[in-house]
């Protein structure tokens, strides 16, 4: 095998796209930092039942796990940042009130989230602890379609859901996590007949009430249908009254409404959201509330928050690619008073190229933009523009 493969669905980051996700990392972030939330940078490695803590089966399966040659026992590598802030403001910060922590950085995931998706996600996401009213929830939620904005999505189409809907009607039944995920997995395609053979003992009601939820989904009218559809249980009524009311707090441009969206339904307990991107296989950002998480760290605490995949986001057509950085070349000789102006422009915050003995100023253009070259005349040092 030649030695310059790489395993599937890895990729190296070239310097355009290098740029244009330290660009987006550092516009959300510096976005989250206006909005109050502090940044964390957790471990890229952890131990297993740190990382996988309240979190579901999906996570597991997509953990890399191998033994610490150091301590013996197993550990991975993080598939979602999610939990590791959680441990941290539950654990190590221990603040009193509400918390605003957020992240950036890479995941590592076992398996692709679909065919031609990257199994090193390029993440940036916020999380807010201590708080569980609709308050939070709609802070969040407007803070991840700034944020999509800031990164260069000019319309904003948000879905959102609610777990407490699919809660309420398993109520009472028992069910293997086999049965679960084969039901939770019929409910994400929307597939009913593997629908129906997940439920196929389950009362009338309940049957009845899944294939509701596969069937319909959309615009607000979808709201009014269920609330006559399905079975009048308070928390299905109160869910879907929230969902109602953050779709007109949340600031998206355009909002429908699908409750069979039920990724992390193992750990998710409140409010769901996602945005697509039309012709794109996979959401750019997922978030939702997920209070108790913290418990497994020694303190439950109500949570929300998001995550936007920005390796994926960064290769969406719509968003314009960054110019090329400004430079200045420079070709003068090797001497002392050359390399000083050299290095006082670089100290002034300009980006300065030494052109090394046999490059071309054109082999520089390829990866900036040149706007004026660094010369010496007879005259002295000089500051060139170039056409």
């Amino acid at each position: 095998m030649p030695n310059w493969l790489i395993p599937d669905n890895f990729a190296d980051i070239l310097p355009r796209q290098a740029r244009t996700l330290e660009k987006m990392r550092r516009d959300c972030l510096d976005l989250f930092a206006a909005h109050g939330f502090e940044l964390v940078q957790p471990p890229l490695v952890e131990f297993v039942e740190s990382l996988l803590t309240g979190s579901g089966s999906d996570l597991d399966n997509n953990t890399f796990k191998f033994m610490d040659q150091k301590g013996g026992k197993m550990i991975g590598l993080r598939a979602d940042m999610t939990p590791q802030a959680a441990r941290i403001d539950a654990h190590i910060l221990n603040l009193p009130g509400v918390c605003r922590l957020c992240y950036a950085g890479s995941c590592l995931h076992a398996r692709p989230m679909h065919p031609l998706a990257s199994r090193e996600p390029v993440v940036a996401g916020a999380e807010l602890f201590g708080a569980s009213g609709l308050e939070a929830d709609a802070e969040v939620m407007r803070l991840a379609v700034k944020s999509l904005r800031k990164l260069g999505i000019k319309t904003v189409h948000i879905d959102i859901g609610h777990t407490a809907v699919l809660r309420a009607l398993l109520d009472g039944l028992s069910l293997t996590d086999e049965r679960l995920h084969a039901l939770v997995r019929a409910l994400r395609m929307k597939d009913p007949v593997a629908l129906d053979a997940a439920a196929v003992d389950f009362d009338e009601t309940t049957r009845r009430g899944l294939q509701t939820l596969a069937r319909y989904f959309g615009d607000e009218s979808v709201l009014d249908i269920l609330e006559r559809e399905l079975p009048h249980k308070p928390a299905i009524i109160d869910a879907l009254e929230e969902v109602r009311t953050l779709s007109k707090l949340c600031g998206a441009d355009e909002v429908s409404f699908d409750f069979c969206d039920v990724h992390g339904y193992q750990y998710l307990t409140g409010i769901t959201f996602s945005v697509n991107i039309p012709q794109y296989a996979q959401a750019v950002l997922r978030g939702g509330r997920y209070d108790g998480v913290g418990l497994a760290f020694g303190r439950s605490r109500p949570a929300c928050g998001f995550t936007i995949y920005l390796r994926a986001l960064a290769g969406v057509p719509e968003l314009e690619e960054p110019a090329l950085p400004e430079a200045i070349i420079a070709a003068g000789p090797v001497e002392p008073e050359f390399e000083s102006y050299v290095e006082r422009m670089r100290d002034e915050g300009y980006t300065v190229v030494r052109l090394l003995p046999g490059e071309k100023a054109e082999d520089v253009a390829h990866q900036f933009s040149v706007t004026h070259e660094l010369v010496r005349t007879p005259e002295g040092i000089e500051l060139v523009a170039r056409n």
